[in-house]
């Protein structure tokens, strides 16, 4: 029940929760001159998380954080620890493990197995579901059974399939490779969400981390490009994607606040 409720809770946090407990808010206040305000607030808040703009502001300042903390060039590392998130699994109608926005992940761990950095990677992500009879096995299964399609030997890879969150994930990786002497590691991961997981395995696994950011959303400010008439109103027009972006980003700003709150990072 715990696990369940660190996932309902800051539901009501994100801005379409949020938005729509304002506008039940002012629903509930009547014909009140204030009610109509709260109203017209709970609209507002939604529509500022949902424009392209406001996304683009926020992904940028995770993403750009994240470019600052990759080192330049790599050193090796004892293994590459890839975290879970962007595959789906090979339930039918699919017929094999498919890739998904964070895939990348994956991909980017494989290509430093390949670069000779390190000789093994881990291939990290527990199980989490809320539906009975659910037949998906951990996410680390999924992204050995993808590596394996790719290429790698199976003697090169280490599944960690027990951890749900960041925090479970440094804490049990760093017990791995106590157990099997390791120093250093990479650490891949979505760009967005780097910060706050850089943080959290050198706080928790008592490791040397060598962060590798990968599935950045956006190319850099410089390399957007310049705005346009067309482009300034579409980037002031809701739309389901950006509020989508917006509240994964939000998500990280207040997961690191409380991971920071509880000692992880």
């Amino acid at each position: 029940m715990g696990f369940l409720l660190t996932k309902l809770l800051p539901l009501a946090l994100y801005p379409l929760g949020l938005g729509l407990l304002v506008l039940l808010g002012g629903q509930a206040g009547g014909n009140r001159r204030w009610a109509r305000g709260l109203g017209w607030a709970g609209i507002g808040l939604i529509w500022l998380f949902a424009m392209p703009l406001t996304a683009r502001q926020l992904i940028w300042g995770l993403e750009e954080h994240s470019a600052s903390l990759a080192p330049r060039s790599l050193p090796s590392a004892d293994a590459v620890v890839v975290l879970g998130g962007g595959l789906r699994p090979p339930l039918a109608p699919r017929t094999a493990v498919e890739v998904g926005e964070g895939g990348d992940r994956l991909l980017t761990g494989v290509r430093l197995l390949r670069q000779g950095k390190t000789p093994i990677l881990v291939a990290s992500g527990g199980r989490v579901s809320f539906t009975a009879g659910d037949p998906a096995p951990p996410e680390a299964h999924w992204a050995r059974d993808l590596a394996l399609e790719l290429g790698v030997p199976a003697d090169r890879l280490v599944l960690n399939d027990r951890s749900r969150t960041t925090a479970e994930e440094a804490r049990d990786i760093g017990a791995l490779a106590r157990r099997r002497g390791w120093q250093r590691v990479f650490l891949v991961t979505s760009a967005f969400h780097m910060p706050r997981s850089l943080a959290t395995f050198r706080q928790r696994s008592g490791l040397e981390v060598i962060p590798v950011p990968a599935d950045y959303q956006l190319p850099s400010r410089a390399n957007y490009g310049r705005a346009t008439l067309g482009s300034t109103l579409l980037d002031l027009a809701p739309n389901a994607e950006a509020l989508h972006l917006s509240t994964v980003m939000l998500k990280e700003h207040l997961g690191l606040l409380v991971y920071r709150w509880r000692g992880w990072s």
